[in-house]
């Protein structure tokens, strides 16, 4: 890991490896991103740090959730309670899960009830890309974004292709994503992806079923203006093997997620173009366990998500361009068990105005944003970000930014019968970045240096039994990443150190967060075969014993699978991969032991 640190940095600062600088290679293209800011811009002027995890590696990681894809990327660690499908937690920096804002093509995905992500039931079929930008990001998105936002978003398929596997423990799976033209000119577009998942854990009852349904529509009315309509429902099932470390044969939960939007976009004359969507998300869960010995044998939840917004960008030549807009969210949630009502219909209102700008002139690019929300229930809160993009010339760029962050309270800390507690305040964070990257000649080397400040975390006081705002945290990191592409290799190797998010009231680590952590994903294409080898090595970290209940060290551990990928004709390729190559015993959650080696194959067929 410390080499890994000390390679890319010498390369930045040495002018690269004159070994590989020998050969002529092409330089990595350019990559539009549009989560980092109002306005589609370019990776390389963006002053945040952002990985793209595109539809090209999916593929040659035969990877089918978004928790498995951005499981590699530096500065994120995912920590799932056992086999795929079971509760897993994604820490963005050092931050807590549930900070770390989950967009589908711009549709927030974080349930209101406690502001939590469902990582392990997002599908990546039919994605065109996911993007990951790390670091605050409230002054554009509001509420969740402290650590980072990871937006999946979805692409146009011409034609059709489906792929069908299976292995072991039962596990079986299809998946199809298909896109045609219609219309007069081809000027209406549907696309459609989707899923039928079974399989069981290598415990009992740790299986997981799911099918999902997307189908996205999109109208050019003329040149420059569509309408869209986009539909997606979710249901998953999943058994919970074990509860305090005893076995529960009988545990399950089921998920219902729905997803409404229609986005509509238009360009007026050569400066202005204005970009709006209403959506409605919905969150059903259900949880069963006749065995429980305290008698909670049930709870139902459902949350609803109303939201507008609406951006208009003028653009002034190529070096200037001005967005602001407004958003308007209502958040519902009812829930309930056995023992009886917990919220009957709790709700918050948001509304929010923001603006953002970008200049950029020779080697300086500079950003700057503002956002102001209004809430019924806590009040009012600004954010601020800005940042600059310096080229210093020989393929070097400097980078540095600044960000303020809240995460508001949810509709459970808020009002859950008990623990809730009216009189909250939003979480805030501040965070600084500063960063230097080489790219050139099909390498790219970069290091970056981030800190955070993390106040008033909501906690639950015992003494009480009653959610506070009390918490404090400061978080420093390190990240290094060198990709190279180089004939018919392409190799990504990351590496982040973290000083392990002190708790600055009790002087302790943050829980599930490892010091030290590396990722290497490997590609090759030899004629018609694909070959890819993805390695994760995640230091130790404190956790808790889910037996006693008190903090343990959680041993760290190194993982890898290999994948293999023939296009046999051109519309047929089997595939095969094996998880876990070397048969890993370790946890990412104590207690819940991870799955090991497992084998998989099938084949994707084009149409």
């Amino acid at each position: 890991m410390r080499h890994a640190l000390f390679f890319v940095a010498a390369g930045i600062l040495g002018g690269g490896i004159p070994a590989l600088a020998q050969t002529s290679v092409p330089t990595f293209e350019d990559t539009v991103v549009v989560t980092a800011a109002l306005e589609a811009d370019d990776r390389d002027d963006v002053p945040s740090s952002t990985t793209v995890v595109d539809a090209e590696e999916i593929e040659a990681r035969q990877i089918h959730t978004l928790d498995q894809a951005i499981s590699t990327v530096p500065g994120l660690f995912v920590a799932q309670a056992g086999s795929p499908g079971q509760q897993t937690s994604l820490f963005t920096r050092g931050t807590e899960s549930e900070q770390t804002l989950l967009l589908w093509n711009g549709i927030p995905l974080n349930d209101p009830y406690f502001g939590g992500a469902n990582w392990q039931f997002v599908p990546v079929d039919g994605v065109e890309r996911v993007e990951v930008v790390r670091g605050p990001f409230s002054a554009l998105y509001g509420s969740a974004a402290v650590g980072g936002v990871v937006q999946v978003l979805t692409g146009a398929e011409q034609g059709g292709a489906a792929s069908f596997e299976a292995g072991e423990n039962d596990y079986l799976r299809g998946g199809l994503a298909a896109g045609y033209d219609f219309g007069h000119a081809g000027n209406i577009r549907l696309d459609v992806t989707g899923h039928v998942r079974r399989g069981d854990g290598q415990l009992p009852n740790e299986f997981f079923d799911s099918e999902e349904l997307v189908a996205r529509s999109l109208w050019t009315l003329r040149p420059g203006t569509s309408l869209g309509l986009m539909v997606r429902a979710n249901d998953s099932d999943t058994g919970i093997p074990l509860s305090g470390g005893a076995f529960t044969p009988n545990s399950r939960i089921s998920w219902e997620e729905r997803e409404l939007a229609v986005p509509f976009k238009t360009e007026i004359g050569d400066r202005w173009e204005v970009e709006a969507q209403l959506s409605r998300t919905q969150f059903d869960s259900s949880y069963r366990n006749p065995d429980d010995p305290f008698g909670f044998v049930a709870s139902d939840t459902e949350s609803e998500g109303l939201r507008g917004r609406a951006v208009a960008t003028w653009r002034a030549g190529d070096d200037l361009w001005v967005a602001f807009g407004s958003e308007a969210e209502r958040l519902e949630v009812t829930s309930g068990s056995n023992f009886g009502p917990d919220l009957d219909a709790a709700d918050q209102r948001t509304w929010a105005v923001f603006g953002q700008a970008s200049y950029g002139h020779g080697p300086v690019h500079l950003e700057a944003g503002v956002r102001h929300d209004d809430n019924d229930v806590y009040g009012e809160k600004t954010s601020f970000r800005g940042g600059a993009v310096v080229d210093l010339g020989a393929s070097v760029r400097a980078r540095a930014s600044y960000g303020e962050s809240f995460r508001a309270p949810s509709l459970g800390e808020l009002f859950f019968p008990g623990s809730g507690n009216t009189s909250l305040q939003p979480e805030t964070g501040e965070s600084y970045e500063v960063g230097i990257e080489r790219e050139a000649d099909g390498l790219r080397l970069s290091l970056t240096g981030f800190e955070n400040r993390l106040r008033n975390l909501i906690d639950l006081d015992f003494s009480v039994f009653r959610n506070i705002n009390v918490g404090r945290a400061r978080i420093r990191g390190l990240e290094a990443e060198v990709g190279i592409e180089r004939g018919l290799f392409d190799v990504r190797l990351n590496g982040t150190y973290l000083d392990t998010a002190e708790n600055e009231d009790t002087g302790l680590p943050l829980l599930r967060r490892p010091e030290r952590s590396a990722n290497l994903v490997l590609t090759a294409r030899p004629g018609d075969w694909t070959l890819n080898l993805t390695g994760r090595y995640v230091g130790e970290r404190d956790d808790v014993d889910p037996i006693t209940f008190v903090r343990a060290i959680n041993s760290s551990y190194t993982r890898f699978d290999l994948g293999a990928r023939y296009r046999a004709l051109a519309w047929l390729a089997p595939y095969a991969r094996l998880e876990n190559v070397a048969d890993e015993e370790y946890t990412e959650v104590l207690g819940f032991p991870s799955p090991g080696r497992t084998w998989v194959g099938g084949v994707a067929v084009d149409f």
